[in-house]
């Protein structure tokens, strides 16, 4: 029976007959291990080809190109399609409403406000939104004058509706973009949303830039009428601008959270550590805004002041902002400070500081000692003469002996002037006092003292 087995494996294999039975056992045990790498080899394969694809279709762009343009190569066919879906959207009579209402309602108003007003005199006028910027005298000047179409009422209502009609035509526009990237292949419910979002954002966005326009007005109109208060019409106008713009990003997250799904917290959640960073940092721009506004509220400085703060700074003011605030020194050195710095700081406002002082003092020889009281009256009429803003009531106004010292005595001037204490004014002052002092010692017939040498002594 073995000698059969024998014979068909070696028929089976196609050795010889004189083939021993090593030689049989070392040619089924090669071609086994041939088999079975071959199998191993294939599986290999298998597994590589679909790690590859695996890695390829994860990819975040790697492989994708090609298939993100031919969505852009149109062929005769999707440019038909694209037309006809896009002409079964547009309607000649809408677009015929918004060119009349967005180019030719200005002019058309213009025509009958010429009608209507033809032989009358001034009419009320509006105010532009850089009237602010301008001085009280223009501002009059332009009240008193004979006002065109463009400063009247009915322009305004004109401009406003031509407006609109140009921002419907936009968003228009954005419902045949839509619909054109819909017939390419995109899935009309990923682009549903696009055109009322768009149409959200822009109408809010023009609504908050028209409620700035007004606020401007209304400021405008009562700083015609109180223009001492211009610099706090100024602040007032910036925090309600940011008021608006800070409202207005607010109002356009909702729209995304609305539209989109995409929340605010989810766009400010990348991570604890990030979360961390950004928490921290809005503490200290709120903080740092907090500290501007409390500054700009309190009435104690405004731009172009001059202050002294607690901690040394001194100059002028040249912006006053909301995170920081830039001072001249009187070096002409610009300095940016940070308003959490200014805001608990001890503060001399010299600009609103209504009196002066000048305090001088002179040295005279203890052989003029009796002389030197009548002197300092003749002084002190000199000063009178020359000093027309010298406060007599209610401030020290002195001339007197004041220190005996070794080689002279020593007298001295304290006078207060309805002045600020800055400016050519104060200086100009400051000089006229000096001069009024020595024409009352020259006509006193005294003689200053010398300079001391302390080697002398």
């Amino acid at each position: 029976m073995s000698i059969r087995v024998l014979m068909l494996l070696r028929r089976f294999l196609g050795v010889g007959t004189n083939t021993n039975l090593g030689a049989l056992h070392h040619s089924l045990k090669t071609k086994c291990c041939l088999e079975n790498m071959g199998k191993y080899q294939a599986v290999k394969d298998s597994a590589l080809a679909g790690k590859v694809t695996s890695a390829v279709a994860s990819s975040a762009l790697a492989g994708k190109i090609t298939s993100i343009c031919q969505v852009f190569v149109l062929s005769r066919d999707d440019i038909h399609q694209i037309l006809t879906n896009v002409s079964e959207v547009i309607h000649a009579f809408d677009l015929s409403v918004l060119f009349i209402f967005g180019w030719m309602f200005v002019p058309a108003m213009g025509v009958v406000y010429a009608v209507l007003n033809e032989g009358k005199g001034k009419i009320k006028r509006v105010a532009s939104r850089t009237e602010l910027k301008k001085n009280t005298s223009a501002v009059d000047e332009q009240d008193e004058i004979d006002c065109s179409y463009e400063s009247s009422y009915i322009y305004q209502f004109a401009v406003h509706v031509s407006q609109m009609a140009k921002l419907a035509l936009l968003v228009y526009l954005c419902d045949i973009v839509v619909v054109a990237l819909a017939t390419i292949g995109y899935k009309a419910e990923e682009w549903g949303n696009v055109s009322n979002l768009f149409a959200k954002v822009l109408y809010t966005s023009w609504i908050a830039a028209r409620i700035q326009s007004f606020k401007t007005h209304f400021l405008s109109r009562f700083m015609r009428k109180c223009p001492e208060e211009c610099d706090k019409v100024l602040m007032v106008n910036r925090i309600l601008d940011l008021t608006v713009l800070a409202l207005l990003v607010v109002k356009i997250m909702g729209y995304f959270a609305m539209e989109t799904g995409v929340a605010l917290g989810s766009i400010a959640a990348f991570g604890t550590t990030s979360t961390l960073m950004i928490s921290f940092a809005s503490q200290e721009l709120a903080k740092g805004v907090a500290n501007g506004i409390e500054m700009a509220a309190s009435d104690r400085f405004f731009e172009g002041d001059n202050v002294h703060f607690g901690d040394g700074t001194q100059g002028y003011i040249v912006k006053l902002g909301f995170l920081r605030t830039k001072v001249r020194k009187y070096d002409g050195a610009v300095l940016d400070v940070p308003n959490t710095q200014l805001g608990g700081q001890r503060l001399i406002n010299v600009s609103k500081t209504k009196t002066c002082q000048v305090l001088t003092k002179i040295r005279f020889s203890y052989d003029d000692i009796q002389r030197i009281p009548d002197a300092l009256e003749i002084c002190k009429d000199e000063i009178k003469k020359a000093c027309p803003k010298l406060i007599i009531d209610g401030k020290p106004f002195r001339a007197m002996i004041s220190s005996f010292e070794t080689q002279f005595v020593e007298v001295t001037f304290n006078t207060n002037f309805s002045l600020p204490p800055t400016g050519e004014g104060f200086w100009a002052n400051r000089q006229e006092v000096f001069l009024a002092i020595d024409r009352g010692v020259k006509k006193a017939g005294l003689n200053y003292a010398r300079p001391f040498d302390p080697a002398q002594k």
